[in-house]
């Protein structure tokens, strides 16, 4: 079988919700090995992680808590300390009336969200921030203004910040301008450049562009290659057999000239039938 990476950069069947999280983990750390040994001596870069609570149908304005930015823990909640019988006043009203139905509910799931922070040591000074985004950080809601105001404080704080967007659903995150049309984009903005930053926007059809890492302003900025990367966790992960590539990749719809592409880059990856399949829809 191909484990190939069918793609010149980001491969769009990696935006689907039951692959991103694994995607989205395997990448933070990919990166941050590939970084470590390019930083100047006095720097360290850590994976940081918080774990909150999903909202199984989405946040009302009023509430701050924050839907999967990662890693998705199904398990149930804990069940109640003690582990002796119901009482029977509880038992019965647990017990459904003749004319109620006993359902399930859906729960709040804990979910991990990580980053990676670089610091200078010994002061352990907080220089660079990379966000990879989620679906979470986009989609419109408590998520994404959390984010929004969680990027405008590592901004204002005088942190660097890059931010990596790999998902072509939602809107763009906001800039002073509108960003150029594009897939996928990413971010780099130097505190002692802002309010200029620099935006490196690609499609799908073009490789993911080198970008450098800011550090402290008298320091070399390693150089970003996630290509080889992503090329690399292909072959790990073996995506090639859970990417469901006879189907059309996850919304929104690619233009109908980038249809065609997408089918002659994955001629070889799919079934034959699959195949002739697609090649009849575009």
């Amino acid at each position: 079988m191909n484990y190939d990476n069918p793609f010149p950069g980001m491969n769009p069947y990696l935006e689907r919700s039951d692959l991103w999280p694994d995607f989205h983990n395997d990448l933070i750390a990919q990166l941050r090995t590939a970084l470590g040994p390019q930083l100047p001596g006095d720097y360290r870069i850590g994976l940081e992680q918080r774990v909150e609570i999903a909202e199984p149908f989405g946040p009302p304005p009023s509430l701050t808590l924050l839907i999967p930015d990662a890693l998705v823990s199904d398990a149930p909640a804990a069940g109640p300390i003690s582990s002796a019988p119901l009482t029977t006043a509880v038992a019965a009203a647990a017990s459904p009336k003749k004319d109620a139905a006993a359902i399930p509910v859906r729960m709040p799931r804990e979910v991990r969200v990580t980053w990676l922070r670089v610091e200078s040591a010994p002061s352990r000074r907080v220089v660079t921030i990379i966000e990879i985004l989620s679906p979470t950080n986009k989609a419109p809601g408590e998520g994404r203004r959390r984010y929004i105001r969680k990027r405008e404080a590592i901004i204002a704080a005088g942190v660097n910040l890059v931010e990596i967007d790999l998902l072509r659903r939602w809107e763009p995150m906001p800039l002073e301008t509108p960003p150029p049309p594009s897939d996928y984009r990413i971010l780099i903005c130097r505190a002692w450049q802002r309010p200029d930053a620099l935006l490196y926007p690609f499609t799908v059809r073009q490789p993911i562009p080198p970008f450098p890492l800011p550090l402290l302003p008298d320091d070399p900025e390693p150089e970003v290659n996630l290509g080889p990367i992503i090329n690399g966790m292909h072959h790990t992960a073996r995506y090639t057999q859970v990417a469901a590539y006879e189907s059309p990749p996850p919304e929104p719809d690619f233009p109908p000239e980038t249809q065609q592409w997408l089918a002659e880059q994955l001629a070889a990856f799919r079934p034959p039938a699959a195949r002739f399949d697609a090649e009849q829809t575009v």
